[in-house]
């Protein structure tokens, strides 16, 4: 486009996810100059998904402990036993280790703990749930794998704003199952 700067796109200028700035009116310090206002984070993190879950597609529903959660069956390479896991040192709290999968070598997570729940307990029915994105895998351990599900749009409300993340993507309710979180399994990946 003519006369703009080299590099820029037009359009509409990008929302910050930063605060806003303090107040020009904000109280001076002892030292004359405006103190800086405190930082406090938002009560709700809105949604980052721009659209809803994919209707009639196939879910595989999870169990970590009592609660259930469902993955794109799409997303899903292959569901496994309990493997050897390598820890690895400075990792978050969430990510266990690394699996060796075919020569692939494969981060796992504690679903339950990257979801800032229970960990998953581990007993004959526990399976690491792989999923691929961009040809990249990565592992979700489970308690356990329960079932592969067809949704479709009256069984599926949003979640409530006030406990929306990049995760969620709604709430499965179908017969004989309790509620089950549908998660967005390319969080995994960011």
């Amino acid at each position: 486009m003519p006369g703009a700067a080299p590099g820029t796109a037009s359009g509409p200028e990008p929302q910050s996810a930063l605060p806003p700035a303090p107040a020009a009116d904000a109280a001076p310090a002892a030292d004359g100059q405006a103190a800086p206002a405190p930082y406090s984070p938002p009560l709700a993190v809105p949604s980052v998904r721009a659209a809803p879950p994919p209707i009639g597609q196939r879910w595989l529903r999870v169990a970590i402990g009592n609660d259930r959660y469902a993955v794109e069956l799409l997303r899903v390479q292959e569901v496994v036993r309990l493997a050897p896991i390598i820890a690895m040192r400075g990792a978050p709290p969430s990510l266990l280790g690394v699996m060796n999968l075919r020569g692939r070598v494969v981060p796992v997570h504690d679903l339950g703990r990257w979801l800032r729940r229970q960990p998953a307990g581990i007993d004959e029915r526990t399976r690491i749930v792989v999923l691929e994105h961009h040809d990249e895998l990565a592992g979700l351990l489970v308690s356990a794998v329960t079932d592969v599900v067809t949704l479709e749009a009256r069984q599926i409300e949003p979640t409530a704003a006030s406990l929306r993340d990049r995760t969620s993507m709604g709430i499965a309710r179908t017969p004989g199952a309790p509620p089950t979180v549908l998660l967005d399994a390319t969080a995994v990946f960011e």
